[in-house]
């Protein structure tokens, strides 16, 4: 087949094709020619490098280092080139580390330049490097130091030398030294020990004597490792490791200002304090403990970021030698510090400002010593310089920062001094969470700001506003800012910047300081929810919108929404601004009234408002303020239009009270007008307008319905306020509330001190010029309804008072009212006259009644009996300044008088009494003064002068009274002239006193406190009288001349009577009544038998008018019931016990003396229940037995006889009054030398058996010529036992010359019978009689006991002695003989038991 045209040039274009590849082809073939030659060569090259390798290495093998200290010297040579000093090796061998030869080397001396040692290594293994053949200079694998001792000095120039060699890394050289140990690939030291000193410090050497160091080299890269173990007092061992790269072309390795890289550092349980001697800190560190771990990153020699763990104990030290010393306790926490590689400056002198930095402190606290704390926090700081002509920046960040420990801390740190002085002006407190703030520029010239975050409790002081500035050439830009408040315990969001911002708050017990708004700035809150924005517009104006607000304080609750818009302008050109606000309000106290004043009201208005409105709930409250407050409250002035605006607050009112004349005081100091409280209802202020509506309200209690108080305008000064209201209630109330306010002055004081009861009404009516309250004006009308009124005190009550009376700023006027006065019918009429007093006329009848209705009530009850009738009387009253001039007159016809003479008349007797009362000048006018007098018949005057203090009562401060007889005129108290035919002070006593009785018993009323004590007008202080027949104290005493005087409530007397002539002191007792206390030395005392029931009355208690007092009384001729006894000295207190009904009358002392005997005695007598017990101790010392007897009524019972009778006696009855069939106690007696007389038994019938003189008529022995006319004794002596009248005794014993007789057995004194022993015992020799006399002498020894030992002495005397048995009456008693052998040995026997 033949080819076509087109096949032929396809052939051709695939031919031409085909010819490239050929091309390429060729190329490879000369490609892997040359490379195969070259190939070739270098294999041989290799090849034959490593026959020569493998030949140096068997050389050195098997030639060189078995002989390798031949080649020390060439050694030493090489390492003292390579390190520029002289090296010396003691002993050199030789090894292989796999196949690397290994030199040891012991005791390796390193030379200085002089040629001395300065470095000794006890041992050194050194691995040579192949690449030793390679840079033609001596390489190690791997240098091991053993033990090494190195010494590093630096001198006082600042010389550092290692080894004694001069160490500069600085310095020019051609790589030897520390470049060589740069180039060696590992060095290790072990065990090594270093030895530092510091001349320039001056400090002490620092000895490590175990340090071990790791050195890593390849080629730029560096890597090392230190750990050293100082002294314990220091540090705990110490680690340091280091990672750096040096400049591929730098000229010196060892040159570390090239280098970059990383350094750690851990020291535990260091004593930072002490490391300050030997390295440099960037703060002065004069105490601190602890642990530290920082990483430092170096570029290129610098410093640029810094990370430390601190945990450090009891620092102290400062920051800059110009802040105060820090003193912490505890530090804890990480730092990491930068600083960007442009900073012109070294980085610790860079740190907080003075280059860009950034400085950040991670869950870092501190604690100082007096318990100020900054707890775990994470804080950060950036700091950007101005560059540029732009302004420093600076941004801070707090995870949580506590604002106040912050302030606390900050006086320590190296702040810039704006953030310092930042600090101070604001002051915060507080706590930040994620806040974020931002500024620039230099506080407080801040061009732009920006803030975010949360704050919870923040406190900070108020800051004024700052107007936004442009910047120029010498002043820098400033933003605006708006006026902040201060405030405390605020708590919320913020987001802000220097455009304007938003915060929303959520606060509890906070406050805010609001000085541009209110008055008081001080707003506290419970609670405070607001959502508000601001935004600054025209360069001086702020717009600020409140979305919501919802407050708590106390009980109210207020809910506001509203903008406002402020000038941020100041001073002259301040303007309030526009405002748009509408709130409501529950629960206000009005006493909070002050802090919600605005601050652009007028001084006049915020003074009333603050002064008037005192208390009180406002509910329901709305509140609307609208328009611009340089025009508030928008009313109309000076006639003009009204302003633009709205002002309208309104609400309801609950117990409000209100002080309408703003806190002026009268000359009491108490409101000018009575205060309105617990008002009810409803106010309305509607711009300068104020209404108050009391639907019920009171004053000082008195009721008060639909009450209006309105102030037409607020706003012009000397406004007036209307008061107009109705009062119902009691009309001592409504009296109260005229007397507390001018009415009462306009009315010359007349109603100040009425005394009224039961309801009335009053209308009144009141304008009151607020800046002139003088010039007030009042319409009042009081209608008494049936009303009980004291008019003034000392006018008698006027009950069932009808009429009507009427007063004005001008007076008063009663017109003609009626009522009953002291139970009779009375008109009264009268008024203010033209010298502004009131005068008052009284015409009425006078009921005993009615005097015993205002009499005390204990008084009234007394006097029932002895007033009766009725009388007319006359009565003028005229008040002058505040006292009143009454007189009174009336005959007291038809009424009977039936008190002690002379105040005693029948009721058709005419007993003229007339009574003034004339007001007298005082020394001031606090001190009122009067006079009274009265007249009572012909017989009675009197006349008083009082005085009164203030509101105290009226005091008499001189008086007298005359009863037939001149009345005297004493400088001061009340003096009694009297001459009377009969006195009976008791009887007056009794009517001078009712109150005080009635306090006795219990039945005192207030009506009884509530009167006049009559007793000051009829009880004298002093008084003269004169009287045949004196009734005092339950006694009646004969031909009287009696002085008494009173001071207080001690009475002296000197007194002359029939019954007793002397001095007495009456000290009354408290409430009045006998009681108290009688200290009377008198020359006679006689009580007579007349007398003796009274003085059981006053013992018993049955006259309770009359009761014994205490009693201190000296009588030298003392006579009780016709019984002459002598000299007397009575101390006894009569008093009432504890126990109810219990009287008792205690006998301190007794002591009646008189020439026959002392009697000393001392007891107490008890009356309960009508019944009496005498208790008496005494001591009867006798000089005659037989005169004293006779003197007591027992005539010639004993002739002479002396001796003493001592016991204690007690009896049922009166001290005086003995009653023997209840009588117990014992007597003691012993006498001497007396003679029982020959007498009939009768009144001493016990003296008589006790004589014996019955014993001759019944007994036939000899005795008669012993016992027939009485029995003479030489002694007497025994104790007898009484019980219930018995005597009973075992030991009486009576001695005479011829015999001695003894008594055993008792003697009923009160049947008048004895069983009686009777011994007798004659004389029978001398010695007998001297052994009778020994034994009878001691009253102690029983008759057994004498027996026994008279018979055991004498046995002779026992068949001379013989025994009676006496029994029976006395009058006629038995007498039996009894054997006495048989007596006598049984009383042996019973006296010799033990």
């Amino acid at each position: 087949m033949a080819m076509t045209q087109a096949d032929q040039d396809n052939i051709a274009n695939t031919s031409v094709k085909d010819d490239k590849p050929g091309h390429f082809w060729r190329l490879c073939r000369f490609t892997w020619r040359t490379c195969n030659k070259s190939l070739r060569f270098t294999f041989k090259l290799i090849l034959a490098l490593y026959f020569l390798f493998c030949i140096l290495v068997l050389v050195l093998r098997y030639v060189v280092l078995p002989n390798v200290d031949r080649y020390k010297p060439d050694i030493e040579q090489a390492i003292s080139v390579s390190l520029g000093r002289q090296l010396q090796i003691a002993n050199l061998h030789a090894s292989w580390q796999g196949l690397n030869p290994q030199l040891l080397l012991e005791n390796v001396v390193l030379y200085d330049k002089q040629g001395r040692q300065a470095l000794v290594l006890p041992e050194v293994s050194a691995t040579m490097s192949w690449w030793t053949l390679a840079v033609a200079d001596l390489r190690f694998e791997r240098i091991v130091v053993n033990q090494a001792t190195l010494d590093i000095q630096r001198e006082v120039d600042g010389k550092l030398y290692v080894g004694g060699f001069h160490i500069d890394p600085a310095a020019e050289g051609n790589g030897q030294g520390l470049d060589w140990v740069l180039a060696q690939h590992e060095v290790l030291i072990r065990k090594a020990s270093v030895r530092w000193t510091d001349k320039v410090r001056n400090a002490a050497e620092l000895n490590l004597p175990d340090v071990n160091f790791l050195l890593q080299n390849q080629w730029r890269h560096h890597r090392f490792a230190l750990k050293a173990t100082p002294d314990a007092s220091l540090s705990a061992p110490l680690d340091i490791r280091g990672d750096f790269q040096h400049p591929v072309f730098a000229k010196k390795v060892s040159d570390f200002s090239l280098w970059t890289g990383d350094l750690y550092a851990d020291l535990h349980r260091t004593d930072l304090a002490a490391l300050k001697l030997y390295l440099d800190y960037p703060a002065d560190v004069k105490k601190a403990y602890g642990s530290v771990r920082a990483w430092l990153h170096l570029d290129k020699g610098r410093l640029a970021d810094l990370t430390a763990d601190l945990s450090l104990a009891d620092v102290k030290g400062k920051f800059r030698a110009d802040l105060p010393e820090l003193d912490v306790a505890l530090v804890s926490g990480r730092l990491v510090a930068s600083e960007p590689s442009t900073a012109k400056h070294k980085f610790l002198a860079a740190l907080m400002g003075e280059a860009g930095h950034s400085i950040s402190l991670i869950n870092f606290s501190m604690r100082t010593r007096d318990g100020q704390q900054l707890p775990a926090t994470t804080i950060r700081e950036t700091f950007t310089p101005g560059d540029k002509g732009q302004a420093q920046k600076v941004e801070l960040y707090a995870k949580t920062l506590d604002l106040q420990t912050l302030a606390n801390f900050a006086e320590h740190l190296p702040l810039p001094a704006d953030q310092r002085q930042m600090l101070l002006d604001f002051a915060p407190k507080g706590q930040l969470k994620d806040f974020t703030a931002k500024w620039q520029g230099i506080y407080p010239d801040v061009s732009a700001y920006s803030l975010k975050g949360q704050f919870i409790d923040l406190s900070m002081t108020a800051q004024p506003v700052q107007l936004a500035r442009a910047k120029t050439a010498t002043s820098p830009a400033k933003a605006a800012v708006p006026a902040i408040p201060g405030f405390e315990n605020l708590s919320g969001t913020i987001q802000a910047n220097d455009k304007g911002g938003s915060f929303v708050l959520d606060s509890k017990d906070l406050s805010l300081r609001l000085p541009s708004y209110f008055v008081d700035p001080l707003m506290p809150f419970e609670r405070l929810n607001m959502h508000a924005q601001w935004q600054f517009v025209e360069q001086d104006k702020l717009i600020f919108q409140i979305h919501k607000m919802d407050a708590q304080q106390e009980n109210m609750r207020a809910v506001l929404s509203g903008k406002h818009i402020m000038s941020m302008r100041q001073g002259a050109d301040a303007q309030p601004g526009e405002v748009d606000l509408t709130g409501s309000i529950s629960g206000f106290d009005l006493k909070q009234l002050d802090r919600y004043i605005p601050a652009v009201a007028e001084e006049h208005l915020r003074h009333w408002l603050l002064n008037s409105i005192l208390d009180g709930i406002a509910d329901d409250v709305s509140v609307r303020i609208r328009g611009d407050l340089a025009h508030f409250p928008f009313n109309s002035t000076d006639g003009k239009k009204a302003r633009k605006g709205e002002f309208l607050v309104k609400g309801t009112l609950t117990d409000a009270k209100l002080d309408f004349t703003a806190g002026e005081l009268n000359e009491e100091g108490k409101p000018l007008w009575p205060v309105i409280d617990n008002i009810k209802g409803g106010f309305v202020f509607d711009k300068a307008r104020m209404e108050i509506t009391g639907e019920t309200a009171r004053t000082l209690g008195v009721d008060l319905k639909k009450v209006k108080a309105i102030i037409p305008d607020l706003s012009v000064h000397g406004a007036t306020l209307n008061i107009d209201g109705a009062v119902s209630g009691s009309l001592q109330n409504m009296l109260a509330y005229v007397s507390a306010s001018p009415v009462s002055g306009w009315l010359g004081h007349f109603l100040r001190e009425a005394k009224t009861s039961a309801p009335a009404s009053l209308q009144l009516k009141l304008q009151l010029p607020l800046m002139h309250i003088i010039e007030s004006k009042v319409l009042g009308v009081l209608q008494f309804a049936n009303n009980d009124v004291v008019l003034q005190p000392g006018i008698p009550q006027v009950t069932g008072l009808n009429g009507k009376l009427e007063f004005n700023e001008a007076g008063v006027n009663l017109g003609s009212l009626k009522g009953v006065v002291l139970g009779g019918p009375v008109q009264i009429t009268g008024g203010s006259q033209k010298d502004n007093s009131v005068k008052v006329r009284l015409d009425g009848a006078v009921t005993a009644e009615g005097i015993r209705k205002i009499m005390p009530a204990s008084m009234a009850d007394s006097l029932s009996d002895r007033i009766s009738g009725s009388s007319k009387y006359s009565a003028s009253i005229h008040v002058k300044k505040r006292q009143p001039e009454i007189v009174i007159d009336s005959s007291l016809a038809g009424m009977a008088l039936n008190f002690p003479a002379p105040l005693k008349k029948s009721a058709t007797e005419l007993m003229p009494l007339h009574f003034e009362l004339m007001p007298q000048a005082g020394p001031d006018a606090q001190t009122l003064r009067d006079e009274i007098r009265l007249s009572l018949g012909n017989s009675i005057n009197a006349r008083y002068s009082r005085q009164k203090q203030g509101a105290s009562p009226w005091q008499i401060v001189r008086g007298g009274i005359g009863v037939n007889a001149p009345v005297p005129e004493p400088d001061s108290g009340l003096n009694a002239n009297i001459e009377f035919k009969s006195l009976n002070i008791d009887e007056w006593r009794r009517l001078m006193s009712p109150v005080a009785k009635a306090v006795q018993s219990g039945a005192a009323t207030e009506r009884d406190s509530a009167e006049v004590d009559l007793s000051p007008y009829i009880e004298p202080t002093t008084m003269a009288a004169r009287t045949p027949e004196l009734h005092i104290m339950g006694k009646k005493l004969e031909n009287v001349v009696v002085g008494v005087s009173r001071q207080n409530k001690i009475w002296q007397a000197n007194i002359h009577s029939n019954q007793a002539a002397g001095y007495l002191t009456w000290s009354e007792g408290s409430n009045g009544q006998g009681v108290g206390n009688v200290t009377a030395r008198l020359s006679n005392l006689i009580i007579p038998p007349s007398a003796a029931a009274d003085v059981s009355d006053l013992l018993e208690g049955k006259n309770t008018t009359a009761q014994i007092p205490g009693l201190d009384i000296v009588a030298e001729n003392f006579e009780l019931l016709n019984k002459k006894l002598g000299h007397l000295e009575l101390q006894a207190v009569n008093h009432i016990s504890s126990q109810a009904g219990v009287r008792e009358w205690q006998i301190n002392k007794l002591l009646l003396k008189n020439p026959d005997a002392d009697f000393n005695a001392s007891g107490k007598w008890t009356s309960q229940g009508g019944e009496g017990r005498t208790h008496l101790s005494y001591v009867l010392d006798v000089v005659n037995s037989g005169k004293l007897l006779e003197r007591v009524g027992f005539a010639d019972v004993l002739s002479g006889g002396k001796g003493k009778l001592e016991g204690e006696v007690n009896w049922n009855g009166l001290p005086f009054a003995m009653d023997i069939p209840s009588m117990n106690g014992e007597i003691k007696m012993v006498l001497s030398s007396g003679q029982f007389l020959k007498v009939d038994p009768g009144a001493a019938k016990l003296l008589g058996v006790l004589s014996l003189q019955s014993l001759p008529r019944r007994l036939t022995l000899d005795f008669r010529d012993v016992f027939s006319d009485g029995f003479a004794f030489d002694s007497i002596a025994g104790i007898a036992q009484i019980q219930q009248g018995v005597a009973k005794t075992d030991n009486l014993k009576m001695l005479g010359v011829n015999a001695t007789v003894l008594l055993q057995g008792n003697a009923d004194i009160v049947h008048e019978s004895q069983d009686l022993n009777v011994t007798v015992i004659p004389v029978v020799n001398v010695g007998t009689a001297s052994v009778v006399y020994g034994l009878a002498v001691n009253p102690v020894i029983g008759l057994g006991t004498f027996l026994a030992q008279l018979f055991l002495r004498e046995p002779l005397s026992k068949a001379f002695t013989f025994e009676y048995k006496v029994s029976g009456s006395w009058k006629e008693p038995t007498v039996t003989k009894v054997d006495h052998r048989d007596s006598s040995s049984a009383k042996i026997k019973a006296a010799s038991k033990p």
